[in-house]
């Protein structure tokens, strides 16, 4: 009984357990403060621990990689293929494995550039800049963490290419009307003299001229093609029923022979403004690129276009199709003219494309063309609600 009282009078003497203290208001303002500053900057960071695990990523940059919840991805998970590259395109190497190796040299990577593939596979060019963390322990060769800065840059990115493509087609365009034009005058020179040739030979010779005259007549639609893409455009704009102008285009390709295609279209697009006659020409070339490229691959497969929305009054059209891709280095060449990876191809037709949308004061790119999938994004201008927009003259 004594003993048990003597442990009740000390229990009753001991301070009782103390409670948590709360960390005083300027550190509490401070941290959220961070935690504000952190959710709205317009830079993406990424918080790796020391196992190379994703601890924590700000808004900006699970929407630049496409990952809502990417807490607890490895460095793999999160760059899988993606490369690191110098401002100028110089390849560094895998970005995974570069990030990774920050971690051993305790190297910082400055304003490096990445090409990278959302999880949905939307192409990105995203800036980069990596740092390891500095320990409190000197005697440490592993750092506490990693950040990894990024910024999107696929706009910017765009808008370079954009203005580059340009200046090229308007020089080589200049240049190469005036050879176009020597060329078919020699052409129907040729011509003259080969109908003459043909309609004075034998059976024999004469099939044989008759092959120079097809020869002759294919130079010319070239020469054609090409004086077309050349000539400035004029644009006759009207209010355009976008979802109209897509279904007869779907119609008309559907009748050219492709089968084992699917042509899909969104229920709902909205009026846009421009020149009827040259849209439907876009909208064709966009259809039956999709569709040969479908084909070549050697199986069926489908095109779908779909609204994606609105960006700056323009309606922005995707052109999608699950056909083998495009390569990195055909991509960046896809637009310009005689460039084509078709045996039987002028490679004039996404030059084409991209004149009438660039004179529409819209655009067209290659969002994405990783294997397995390709996708045109086309910005044309919205309608003007009233009845401002000029009525289309008469083509003669």
């Amino acid at each position: 009984m004594a003993l048990s009282k003597q442990r009740r009078a000390a229990a009753a003497a001991s301070p009782a357990p103390a409670a948590a203290v709360p960390a005083p208001a300027p550190i509490q303002d401070a941290l959220r403060l961070s935690q504000e500053v952190l959710r709205h900057l317009p830079s993406g960071i990424v918080f790796f621990d020391p196992a190379g695990r994703v601890q924590e990523a700000n808004p900006a940059a699970r929407a630049a990689l496409g990952f809502e919840q990417p807490q607890g991805l490895t460095i793999a998970e999160l760059f899988r293929d993606a490369e690191l590259r110098e401002p100028d395109g110089t390849v560094l190497g895998p970005a995974a494995l570069l990030t990774a190796d920050t971690y051993r040299s305790l190297r910082i990577l400055q304003r490096k550039t990445m090409r990278y593939t959302t999880p949905a596979g939307l192409g990105r060019r995203l800036g980069v800049t990596l740092f390891p963390l500095r320990s409190q322990d000197p005697a440490s060769l592993t750092p506490p963490g990693l950040i990894c800065l990024l910024t999107d840059l696929t706009a910017i990115h765009a808008l370079e290419e954009e203005l580059q493509r340009r200046k090229s087609l308007s020089a080589l365009g200049e240049m190469a009307a005036g050879i176009a034009h020597e060329f078919k005058n020699a052409l129907a020179t040729i011509s003259g003299y080969g109908q003459m040739l043909h309609a004075s030979l034998r059976d024999d010779a004469r099939d044989q001229a008759g092959k120079i005259l097809e020869q002759v007549a294919m130079l010319n639609n070239i020469a054609s093609e090409f004086l077309t893409f050349a000539r400035p455009l004029v644009l006759q704009p009207e209010r355009v029923n976008l979802g109209h102008l897509l279904q007869q285009c779907a119609e008309a390709i559907r009748a050219q022979g492709f089968p084992q295609v699917e042509i899909a279209l969104d229920r709902t697009f909205p009026a846009i403004a421009g020149d009827p006659v040259l849209l439907t020409a876009t909208i064709m070339n966009l259809l039956r690129n999709s569709c040969e490229a479908i084909v070549q691959g050697g199986r069926g497969g489908r095109v779908a276009v779909q609204f994606g929305g609105w960006q700056n009054r323009s309606a922005r059209i995707l052109f999608m199709d699950d056909g083998p891709g495009v390569a990195p280095e055909v991509a960046e060449k896809i637009f310009i003219p005689f460039f084509t990876t078709k045996a039987s191809g002028t490679g004039l037709g996404l030059a084409m494309v991209h004149k009438i949308v660039t004179a529409h004061q819209g655009s067209v790119l290659l969002a994405d063309a990783a294997p397995g999938h390709t996708v045109f994004a086309v910005l044309l201008p919205a309608a003007i609600q009233s009845a401002s927009l000029p009525a289309s003259p008469p083509r003669g």
